[in-house]
């Protein structure tokens, strides 16, 4: 993936729409479906947005975020993941 420089005018839809060619290969090679990984997008987009002024390169920051969170979802028991 090449670095994008900052834009000022990146809106969230046109990142995510840019990146979703590799965010959706990225919960396959983990083995995430479509549930869980609409709720893990879910989470990392809401911290995207809160710290969306202090990101210098949102897209290297979205998809490692988004794959550290995969990690560590398939690091928990499965039990840990359906429990209430």
């Amino acid at each position: 993936m090449t670095a994008m420089p900052l834009r000022e005018e990146e809106t969230l839809p046109g990142l995510i729409g840019r990146l979703s060619g590799e965010i959706e290969p990225l919960f396959d090679r983990f083995g995430i479906q479509s549930e869980e990984a609409g709720e893990i997008l879910r989470e990392v987009l809401l911290l995207l947005v809160y710290r969306w002024d202090r990101i210098e390169n949102r897209d290297l920051w979205l998809l490692a975020t988004l794959e550290r969170n995969c990690q560590r979802r398939r690091r928990q028991p499965v039990a840990a993941l359906t429990a209430p």
